[in-house]
């Protein structure tokens, strides 16, 4: 099993994974048909939860093993294989995403100061309208500015998740993404700096 581990550190791919799989531990073919087995190794489409658990079941293993497989299998499920970087730098004062106002027939509005705020950073991506609707990473850096404050780590209001909620509204306007819902990891900071910006890298 000590080699499996070494091995499974090693692969990348479940297509991979289930051919050396299927070479090692024959029994599991019967877990689906031959033309769906040819799909993934091909890697033309990737086995569901049940399916994986079908195969997991077949293997000649205790308890104990076919869960470390299971546990082998996620990890290989979730490496990310990243195909391209886009890096910008928006020259905006970063802006938090506020809680929608009422009028007083109760129809809700975002403050003008917001929606003029989102409006400028639409327009500094109308060059960058990707439309991306495939699942993506991102990182992002809020630089706020004070001439009274040391560079470092902002550990105040706004909220950073408030932050990346306005950020993402606005990538989704400016067709960035065709819908903030394709990124499936963020990784977001906030800092005093020498000017004010919002840095932003996607990885595809």
């Amino acid at each position: 099993m000590k080699s499996w581990v070494l091995w499974v550190n090693s692969m990348y791919n479940m297509h991979s994974y289930l051919k050396h799989l299927l070479e090692t531990y024959p029994e599991i073919r019967k877990a689906t048909t031959k033309p769906l087995w040819e799909k993934w190794l091909d890697n033309r489409q990737k086995p569901t939860h049940k399916q994986l658990e079908k195969i997991i079941r077949l293997l000649p293993v205790d308890d104990v093993n076919k869960n470390y497989f299971r546990v082998a299998m996620f990890r290989i499920s979730t490496r990310y294989q990243k195909k391209g970087v886009y890096m910008y730098d928006f020259h905006v004062h970063p802006m938090a995403c506020p809680r929608p106002r009422c009028t007083k027939f109760g129809r809700p509005y975002m403050p003008k100061k917001y929606m003029d705020w989102k409006n400028e950073l639409v327009k500094m991506m109308e060059d960058k309208k990707h439309g991306l609707n495939h699942p993506i990473k991102m990182k992002l850096d809020f630089i706020f500015f004070s001439e009274n404050k040391p560079w470092g780590p902002h550990h105040q209001k706004p909220d950073v998740d408030n932050l990346v909620k306005a950020f993402m509204d606005a990538a989704q306007d400016g067709g960035m993404l065709a819908d903030d819902s394709v990124v499936f990891s963020i990784f977001a900071n906030k800092y005093w700096g020498p000017s004010p910006k919002i840095t932003c890298t996607i990885q595809y």
